[in-house]
């Protein structure tokens, strides 16, 4: 399986909003910046994530982005189904007249799904955030 562009950027955003989940807002120009994403693009993505709860916003030169609620909270397969559609995550279906070698082709993918699943289901946001921390700064990111 890949992640479409949208949801890897949405995933990179959202780390850096968990590490700042206790210091305030982050600006989008700043998070586009900072992680070198298309500022037209990630605003998308934010307004996505707002409207799916993950996010807030606040105007103003105090405002932008932070997390709705704690990185704890958040489980990964929540993010993807927002940002790739829920179909991605369900297991293929059956095929009327499906010949051996297809039913063969959607076992496999139904188990990939499957695995998928229980790696984004039992995954959190502060999760992947502290594995980030630990592999990018020895356990730190300072995103503000």
């Amino acid at each position: 399986m890949q992640l479409s562009k949208r949801t890897q950027y949405g995933l990179r955003a959202l780390v850096c909003f968990a590490d700042a989940y206790n210091r305030g807002y982050l600006q989008a120009r700043e998070l586009s910046a900072r992680e070198k994403l298309p500022p037209k693009f990630l605003e998308s993505i934010l307004n996505a994530l707002t409207r799916g709860r993950f996010l807030v916003s606040k105007i103003g030169a105090t405002g932008g982005y932070r997390l709705g609620r704690p990185p704890r909270d958040i489980l990964l397969s929540d993010i993807v189904a927002r940002l790739e559609g829920k179909r991605l995550l369900e297991p293929p279906l059956a095929e009327p007249n499906e010949r051996p070698g297809e039913t063969a082709v959607r076992v496999v993918q139904g188990r990939l799904t499957d695995a998928i699943q229980g790696v984004l289901g039992a995954t959190t946001l502060a999760e992947l955030a502290e594995q980030v921390a630990q592999q990018v700064r020895g356990g730190q990111m300072y995103y503000i």
